[in-house]
């Protein structure tokens, strides 16, 4: 039990690491992070549904509002810089999805 319990503690921080390291880059995306780990869709899905309880899109997703959340209490850039810092290319896609998580706008969020 430990055994397995350490190899997905390995497996999840690498797709972590592989998402962060990518975060800017608005192209990649799941298809992006399983030949980056090379391994098939259906393990890498099972993989992070089991670990994070999310699909890997919206793992990566999260993962990227996570950022987009730290930059923007940082105050140092704005909130379309920060968009793009962390991979989304359209506004009110970001805006949408980051009003989803945490229930109130970036530029909000920024302000607080």
């Amino acid at each position: 039990r430990a055994i397995v319990d350490d190899r997905n503690e390995k497996i999840g921080r690498k797709i972590t690491d592989m998402v962060e390291s990518h975060i800017a880059d608005s192209d990649f995306n799941v298809t992006r992070l399983q030949e980056s780990l090379e391994i098939g869709s259906k393990l890498l899905y099972r993989k992070v549904k089991q670990m994070t309880g999310k699909t890997p899109v919206e793992f990566i997703r999260h993962i990227r509002l996570q950022r987009a959340s730290v930059l923007l209490r940082e105050g140092r850039f704005s909130v379309s810089e920060v968009m793009y810092m962390v991979g989304f290319s359209n506004s009110s896609y970001f805006s949408k999805c980051f009003q989803k998580a945490y229930g109130i706008t970036p530029a909000e969020y920024a302000r607080q």
